[in-house]
């Protein structure tokens, strides 16, 4: 069921004038603080690249309104238009009236929709156009990140379910439903970004004097990391082997470099035991793509020794935390 705001507004701007973002700021009746607007996506083609204010000449607060309505609202846009045509009962006649509907999903309250016709309205000069052929496109993406973002609500509403609020510690299982969670979380934060999605690849900063001091098993993560990357080169191609064997090392390193940095943590046992076990599988990833990419280069042979040897180090010190457990 779609969150009605339109009665409660008092006055507020959306902007389009950057492809692909838009922004806004709404003043709600009985509410001290605006409400910010990032959802990404394009209006429809009238106010695709505009600024568009609006004032609502007779607000009417509402309770549920203002205790429910987060602050920040983040998500995907739905249908914004400031020229959507329907019929209406004015004074017992029916009229074609011109209606504002602004919409988007967001995290936090879901389906959310201004539709009005009763706003005083200003929109600015367009920064940029679309096409009629554009905006049948535009509305196919946008249709296509709704329905992205609603499986990534879905799923983080599904691993919430399942962490259980406790106090103390917990086991490895518990950890590997909240690692989950913090999954989902990163990728709504991914999706919600300003940004276009470019797959990067961090390497940690290898010293070798800084290595000595760190723990065997970080040593060897770092020594796999840089010997995949002096095999790979630095023109990697998305979506190949090499690709999926420098991301797969660089997550290695960087999920020890989170239970092992320079410098001592104090970490649950299930928590590190769940990391490990990510750390463990993604091992077997880039021994799977060792073996692809043996039949044309040799080389990688060496490399895939070592991250068997990585394996069983990460193997061995998940057992060691599971029989300190016990004790």
């Amino acid at each position: 069921m779609a969150f009605r705001i339109d009665q409660q507004i008092i006055s507020g701007w959306i902007d389009n004038t950057t492809p692909g973002v838009t922004r806004g700021e709404i003043i709600i009746a009985g509410v001290d603080r605006p409400v910010r607007l990032y959802i990404r996506g394009n209006c429809l083609r009238d106010i695709a690249g505009t600024r568009v204010q609006f004032h609502n000449p007779n607000p009417q607060p509402s309770r549920e309104v203002a205790e429910n309505l987060h602050a920040v609202q983040r998500g995907a846009i739905g249908v914004c238009t400031a020229s959507q045509k329907e019929s209406s009962l004015v004074k017992g006649k029916a009229k074609i009236l011109n209606f504002l509907q602004l919409e988007w999903f967001s995290l936090v309250n879901a389906h959310v929709v201004i539709h009005t016709s009763d706003f005083e309205i200003e929109i600015s000069d367009h920064e940029w156009t679309l096409s009629k052929e554009e905006e049948a496109t535009q509305q196919e993406d946008n249709a296509a990140a709704l329905q992205h973002f609603i499986e990534i609500m879905h799923t983080a509403n599904k691993a919430q379910a399942q962490v259980k609020e406790v106090e103390g510690e917990v086991d490895e299982f518990e950890w590997e439903k909240r690692l989950r969670l913090r999954d989902t979380l990163e990728e709504a934060a991914w999706f919600l970004g300003t940004q276009a999605y470019s797959p990067t690849i961090e390497t940690l900063e290898i010293h070798e004097t800084a290595i000595e001091s760190r723990e065997p098993i970080m040593q060897h993560a770092l020594l796999v990391q840089s010997r995949a990357i002096d095999l790979i080169g630095e023109n990697i191609e998305d979506m190949s082997p090499e690709s999926d064997l420098a991301l797969a090392t660089a997550y290695v390193a960087d999920a020890l470099d989170e239970l092992w940095p320079d410098k001592a943590v104090d970490l649950e046992n299930g928590y590190m035991i769940a990391v490990l076990k990510r750390a463990l599988d993604t091992c077997h990833v880039a021994i799977d793509v060792c073996n692809k990419l043996i039949e044309t280069n040799e080389s990688f042979e060496d490399l895939r020794i070592h991250v068997f040897y990585l394996r069983d180090l990460i193997f061995d010190k998940s057992v060691e935390l599971r029989t300190s457990e016990k004790k």
